[in-house]
């Protein structure tokens, strides 16, 4: 019975180093998963960290533009108002009045109407509609880049 147990503990040893050999086998693998896990984790941080800049660069590079867009919005709605007060100074109805009473009455007449069609001006609306068309024709063009 000698021989027999010698046997068993000698299987027991071979059974156990190929437990380890295999537990050995399973923590390189173990190893290199968690590498390659790492790569992957650093390579998408890196990834963020890149779109984070591009979208934070197009930001400030769009920025300006959209800066200096509201300031012409501004200077072309002063420029509407402007011209808005001024018609509404004109008194368009007493100036039709009197074209009709120019027609019957003198020269005097004549020259009064002429004096308040003086009155609106005409180059400035013009301007401020240019003004106005100048600021909304490029927000039009970004508005449609985003849709």
């Amino acid at each position: 019975m000698g021989g027999q147990e010698m046997e068993k503990e000698e299987n027991e040893e071979r059974k156990l180093e190929e437990l380890v050999k295999r537990l050995e086998e399973a923590e390189e693998k173990q190893l290199v998963y968690a590498r390659r896990q790492m790569i992957c984790a650093a390579l998408a941080a890196g990834s963020c960290f890149l779109l984070f800049c591009a979208v934070t660069g197009a930001f400030l590079a769009v920025l300006p533009r959209v800066h200096r867009a509201l300031d012409s919005i501004e200077t072309a709605a002063q420029d509407l108002q402007s011209v808005s007060d001024q018609l509404s100074k004109a008194d368009l109805e007493t100036l039709v009045k009197d074209v009709d009473r120019m027609a019957v009455t003198s020269e005097e007449g004549i020259r009064e109407a002429l004096f308040k069609i003086r009155a609106i001006d005409i180059e400035e609306l013009n301007q401020a509609i240019q003004a106005l068309s100048d600021v909304v024709s490029p927000l039009a063009k970004l508005v449609n880049r985003f849709q």
